[in-house]
């Protein structure tokens, strides 16, 4: 969701990690945060595209007195006339700041419930008590494993950064799982070879350029399946691979010589 200018005025310093979101109204902070913990994530339209999975700070200012800091994360980025629609993801959205959004809705609100905000008719105290991160929090191993099977979209999101890889390996078998989810994986650091093996067996994803530019920058990817798909990325990223220092040196050594192959054939 990206408010609109007469809504929200955003003041960006992408270079320092800091976000400044000032809304004119309160009903427009109540529309933005109702979908945005629902989602789990929000969209906001930058002048400067921020580092991919960059945790940024998070000011919201309202008329009236309302400040509130949370972090998020950059988790992909879109480029739409000449400007970036980043992705952002809550990075610590906790109880504690429920309870101080929801106070403080409530009082500018005047109790009234959230139903204008969301979907539904959910109160504040209820809708915002029951966003998906904090249910997935309370879920152990095998509840997580089982969930992300069937998880729905917002589920997914946060699952997709699990730490557990049969969660993940789950996941991929989630009939609703999306190019977004699969590139979240295979760009976790806690994904398995198995895993990522998957990943590049199947053709749909592998339809993705990102995706398997993050299978061949992966550590975790078998070499032999990174040496097959260096071969169909863009040149700017052999390009960078060639310079890389941590990637693999026989890796690296390939991109270097098909990117002075390309060269060489202009």
């Amino acid at each position: 969701m990206i408010p609109s200018s007469d809504e929200l005025r955003i003041e960006a310093h992408v270079d320092e990690a800091r976000i400044r979101l000032r809304f004119t109204t309160q009903e427009a902070l109540g529309r933005f945060f109702g979908e945005a913990i629902t989602q789990q994530a929000f969209l906001l339209r930058l002048d400067q595209e921020p580092e991919p999975f960059a945790t940024f700070t998070f000011t919201a200012l309202v008329q009236g007195g309302l400040d509130l800091n949370f972090h998020a994360t950059a988790v992909q980025t879109f480029h739409q006339d000449g400007a970036f629609e980043a992705a952002f993801q809550f990075a610590d959205w906790n109880e504690d700041l429920n309870q101080r959004l929801e106070a403080m809705l409530r009082q500018t609100l005047k109790d009234e419930s959230l139903e204008d905000y969301t979907s539904g008719p959910v109160e504040a105290g209820e809708y915002l008590g029951t966003s998906p991160i904090f249910r997935i929090r309370e879920l152990d191993a095998p509840q997580r494993i089982q969930l992300a099977s069937k998880a729905d979209r917002a589920e997914r999101v946060i699952l997709s950064r699990d730490t557990m890889a049969p969660v993940l390996l789950n996941l991929l078998s989630n009939p609703q799982v999306d190019s977004e989810n699969v590139l979240a994986i295979t760009k976790s650091p806690y994904a398995s070879p198995d895993i990522l093996q998957r990943v590049a067996s199947d053709r749909r994803w592998l339809a993705s350029a990102d995706i398997r530019i993050a299978l061949v920058r992966n550590p975790k990817t078998p070499t032999t399946i990174a040496q097959r798909l260096l071969e169909t990325l863009p040149l700017n990223e052999l390009r960078t691979l060639a310079k890389v220092g941590n990637s693999k040196e026989d890796l690296r050594r390939l991109a270097l010589a098909l990117v002075m192959k390309a060269q060489s054939s202009r």
